[in-house]
């Protein structure tokens, strides 16, 4: 399928269309029609884009706002077991990423990303009906194989149409949509053990699954109908637009043509691009980093709050990294540069760290560290992988890079909640 699909790939000519005139040097692209194909492709790409992130990220927070909210009594979980938990989506979500991301290099995204959705709503689903922790680590296995295309099947995607002066503050709208995800996960959760906790008998842990579940079937169905594939088979697109939207990339020095896949020219290139070692140390440490924000709600219930308190701790933690976010995105497209957007709020987050490592009450300085940790590390993270899509231009590396940096920091979760951040006891 992936070959008969190439073989029918061509490159659209780059001329002869009202949009883009030629000059004696290059192309150049009127404004007007530019700014109206951005519009579309953020109706369509974008819109998709920061929803699909926002409920896989409540996906993952559901977990851990579900344990402090009756999961933990319910199903009887001991020890180490909601460790267990998450180590085992990760382990799921690292085996996929690389080969998913190779797929969907040469496929229609259209179908493949709104299938994996689809899979990932079934199996969200599945959360509402488990009665032991051996069974949420099936589900949790499996659901980490299906989201694994998600975040950086959606990085890669954004930079098959987007340039550099647009991608910072569009990369940094999908992760800020993913911290939405984790803020609401707890609003939630507060307002289902306040309203309908035992209703039909169903507890309101199990209810926040149910609810994310539904959440996603609308997602996935959204993509479905609107998502764009690639420029050369996009069928919403006309002939000017597609040819627009061609010479967009070619002006930076990229192309659009879907190219025979080549093991020895990628494989080469990805041991001997500089910047891919740089882009993978750096995005797993900041995720790295990141993981303790997981594990907000639990400490502050440890800390003596109840269920509802807890989970509502994470709203404005959720929040204030939002806007840090957000400020950072824009400030980096602003100015132009991208080391400075990641050093500085990474610095930040490094303050928090260390108030998480010294202290262990009061709880005051413990959720001031969470804070300044997450809002610092987060504001980060869309500016590296906003760097990785401007760095590398050829397709299919960029695809693999891309999900190797996720796979590299997912594999540092695969040991870090039960080293660095145990659940072990009350």
């Amino acid at each position: 399928m992936i070959r008969q699909q190439e073989e029918t790939d061509h490159q659209i000519p780059l001329l002869s269309v009202s949009s883009v005139r030629e000059d004696d040097s290059s192309p150049t692209v009127n404004q007007n029609d530019d700014g109206k194909l951005v519009a579309r492709l953020d109706k369509r790409l974008l819109l998709f884009a920061m929803f699909s992130n926002m409920v896989k990220t409540m996906d993952n927070v559901n977990l851990g706002t579900a344990f402090v909210s009756g999961m933990e009594k319910d199903l009887g979980i001991v020890g180490t077991q909601y460790n267990v938990m998450f180590v085992c989506f990760m382990v799921g979500y690292l085996i996929m990423q690389v080969p998913s991301n190779i797929f969907l290099a040469h496929y229609r995204p259209s179908r493949y990303l709104p299938a994996l959705e689809f899979l990932w709503c079934i199996l969200t689903l599945a959360m509402t009906g488990v009665q032991s922790a051996k069974a949420v680590f099936i589900i949790r296995f499996l659901l980490g194989l299906a989201e694994a295309g998600c975040f950086p099947g959606i990085i890669f995607l954004l930079g098959n149409w987007y340039t550099k002066k647009e991608l910072g503050k569009r990369t940094c709208l999908i992760t800020m949509f993913g911290t939405l995800g984790g803020a609401l996960s707890g609003l939630i959760q507060a307002l289902f053990l306040e309203t309908i906790d035992g209703f039909l008998s169903i507890s309101g842990w199990r209810w926040l699954f149910m609810f994310d579940g539904a959440l996603t079937a609308l997602v996935a169905l959204f993509g479905y109908l609107y998502l764009p594939d690639y420029i050369h088979n996009t069928n919403w697109l006309d002939e000017e637009e597609r040819q627009l939207a061609t010479v967009r990339l070619v002006l930076e020095g990229r192309s659009s043509k879907t190219t025979k896949w080549n093991s020895i020219k990628v494989i080469k290139t990805l041991f001997t691009n500089k910047y891919i070692y740089m882009l993978v140390l750096s995005w797993s440490l900041l995720n790295l980093a990141l993981g303790a924000s997981h594990v907000l709600s639990i400490v502050a219930k440890r800390s003596g709050y109840d269920a509802i308190a807890a989970n509502l701790f994470t709203t404005p933690d959720m929040l204030i990294s939002m806007v840090a976010v957000l400020c950072n995105g824009l400030l980096s497209d602003y100015y132009r540069s991208r080391l400075w957007f990641i050093v500085t709020p990474s610095l930040i987050g490094l303050v928090g760290c260390i108030f998480l490592a010294i202290f262990v009450q009061p709880f005051g300085f413990l959720y001031t560290g969470f804070i300044l940790a997450h809002a610092g590390l987060a504001s980060s993270q869309p500016i590296v992988m906003t760097w990785a899509n401007e760095l590398l231009t050829d397709r299919d590396v960029r695809a693999i890079a891309i999900a190797m940096m996720n796979t590299c920091s997912s594999l540092m979760y695969t040991w870090s909640p039960l080293v660095l951040w145990p659940v072990t006891g009350k």
